[in-house]
């Protein structure tokens, strides 16, 4: 934590004699790739895209349409069957042509602004989807407050992520419900608590532990080792590569997340097996990736390639 990995060298994990099931006692628990091949869930022979659930992503505004772009891609390449892209209708035309594979939701607009529409849109939507993100791009207009108290509504689980954990910060709002899924950076997690951004870092477990009381649901705080805790285990991901350091890696893995949330929740997973299983993969793609293209040339959604790869291996 903190400065730790710039003094740390090669970390091995090494088997000790504690059975794995010695007692659920609380402790910091390290992933490992054995976490990704235990909660990622098979895909059945027969199945089809309703088998892998269907994810609403309210996101994107005008100069940041290529995060709900990443986002859905994202989504996608984690498995969901159907993912949907509730936008700003004047940003169709550019995601139908960056994500063809998903679909638009027009979010009807007037001069530049959510109409009253546009919540009973996101409403609609909203009714039946198994998982849901929210944030990616999304600007912080007051225009899209509304629409945020429809996603706080929504039946199903629902991935909290940038522009929509600010405006959450600086609003009144409820606690999250038990399976969203709260993904702050540090600068994100001190808004949302009232401290200063050097504080988070300082003492990132007790801001995850601060963070799950006030807001609720599961909280996955991001950084170079991301903590995640649903409230009563709380786990760190030290894989990954500065070369993730880059816009766009927080809206890939916004789109992994609720990917992994639909495609899990018809398997019986959790949002905590969620969280795990993607920050995960995103670190591990993101560390083969920066092997292959190097840390300062590799871009966040190289590692779709990546992905591909280490998904086929525990297919295997």
């Amino acid at each position: 934590l903190g400065m730790g990995p710039a003094y740390t060298g090669q970390l091995t994990v090494a088997e000790i004699g504690i059975p794995a099931d010695w007692g659920n006692v609380p402790g910091l628990r390290l992933l490992t790739d054995m976490d990704a091949r235990r909660l990622c869930p098979p895909r059945p022979p027969v199945s089809h895209k309703g088998t892998f659930g269907r994810v609403v992503i309210f996101a994107g505004s005008t100069g940041m349409a290529g995060a709900a772009a990443l986002c859905a891609q994202a989504c996608m390449r984690m498995g969901a069957g159907l993912t949907q892209i509730a936008c700003r209708e004047s940003l169709v035309p550019i995601l139908q042509t960056l994500v063809p594979c998903a679909t638009c939701i027009p979010l009807p607009e007037h001069a530049g602004q959510l109409s009253g529409e546009a919540a009973e849109r996101l409403r609609q939507a909203l009714e039946g989807a198994h998982a849901a993100a929210v944030g990616c791009g999304l600007g912080q207009g007051a225009d899209v407050l509304p629409l945020l108290h429809v996603m706080s509504g929504a039946e199903c689980p629902v991935v909290w992520d940038a522009d929509a954990l600010n405006l959450l910060a600086a609003t009144d709002a409820p606690a999250r419900k038990q399976g969203d899924l709260l993904t702050p950076h540090p600068g994100e997690a001190a808004r949302l608590l009232g401290w200063d951004t050097a504080g988070v870092t300082a003492a990132p477990l007790e801001a995850l532990q601060a963070l799950q009381a006030r807001w609720g649901g599961a909280v996955l705080l991001k950084g170079a080792t991301s903590l995640m805790t649903d409230g009563v285990h709380t786990a760190a991901n030290a894989n990954g590569s500065p070369a993730l350091a880059k816009g766009g890696s927080g809206d890939i893995l916004a789109g992994l997340l609720s990917g992994l949330l639909a495609a899990g929740l018809k398997q019986g997973r959790t949002a905590e097996d969620a969280a795990i299983a993607a920050v995960w993969l995103h670190g591990a793609a993101g560390d083969r990736c920066a092997k292959r293209l190097g840390m300062a040339a590799m871009l966040p959604h190289d590692i779709f390639a990546d992905l591909g790869a280490i998904f086929a291996e525990l297919e295997r």
